[in-house]
């Protein structure tokens, strides 16, 4: 039996001209012509069609379509490909979906952690409009962070200290630089290391910068707002407290 293009569409419930692209790309060519020239289609293409139809809705690409058709792969081989990338985009889009609400949700987060605006300027998270997977993860990993209590009580702290007592700009660059970890804080030579750095007198000013949190929402901020990843200080400022304080009274 041989149907004409209309009647293949309600058949397969495909429209006339999704039949005639799937013909004019040789993927279920018309069986024959009417005598007026009409395309006609047998039961066995009507079939074929319809094996089309459900695997484009499933987001199988043509080319695959085509390799099923021709028997160069089994149905299930793709199935299962197809179903690897299906679950690859779905967990990229829950955690696309959860960096969102989280976006959506969040409060200012300079302000959660009382940073001042000087410091809350190159404190602040600005998302892309279309990020990367490494920017959606460090945005939900950076907003847990600001949420835990101990870590904004602890930045809060930070900033009261330097509004009352500014460190000097540069000295948590020159400890992270000059520091020297292989010497044994309670030697001679580290104490006159440290000091030639930053004064003795200053160590408390110090002191609160040197927290891994700190350190970590820095770098998941670089991640974020796509800057150089910034080298960790607190190995550096730990050395220098245990350092001044071995050596004090």
């Amino acid at each position: 039996m041989r149907y004409t293009i209309g009647e293949l569409a309600k058949r397969t419930g495909l429209t006339v001209k999704a039949i005639r692209f799937y013909a004019n790309q040789d993927i279920v060519p018309p069986t024959g012509r009417s005598p007026a020239g009409h395309r006609q289609y047998s039961a066995e293409a009507g079939a074929r069609l319809e094996l089309v139809r459900v695997l484009r809705s499933l987001g199988i690409d043509l080319r695959t379509v085509r390799e099923i058709l021709d028997k160069e792969i089994a149905v299930a081989e793709a199935a299962a490909d197809h179903a690897n990338t299906v679950e690859a985009r779905i967990r990229a889009l829950r955690e696309q979906h959860a960096a969102l609400k989280a976006l959506a949700g969040e409060p200012d987060l300079p302000s959660r952690l009382g940073l001042r605006p000087g410091i809350a300027q190159n404190m602040t998270p600005h998302l892309p409009a279309t990020p990367s997977a490494s920017q959606l993860e460090a945005w939900l990993e950076l907003t847990e962070l600001a949420r835990d209590k101990d870590f904004q009580a602890a930045m809060r702290r930070m900033a009261e200290r330097y509004a009352d007592h500014p460190l000097e700009p540069n000295a948590v660059a020159l400890i992270r630089d000059n520091a020297d970890l292989s010497l044994d804080p309670a030697s001679p030579e580290a104490y006159a290391l440290a000091t030639s750095i930053v004064p003795a007198d200053r160590v408390a000013e110090v002191e609160p910068a040197a927290d891994e949190r700190r350190d970590r929402y820095m770098e998941l901020l670089a991640i974020i707002n796509g800057w150089d990843r910034p080298e960790p200080v607190t190995p550096a400022l730990t050395w220098f407290i245990r350092t001044v304080r071995a050596h004090q009274p």
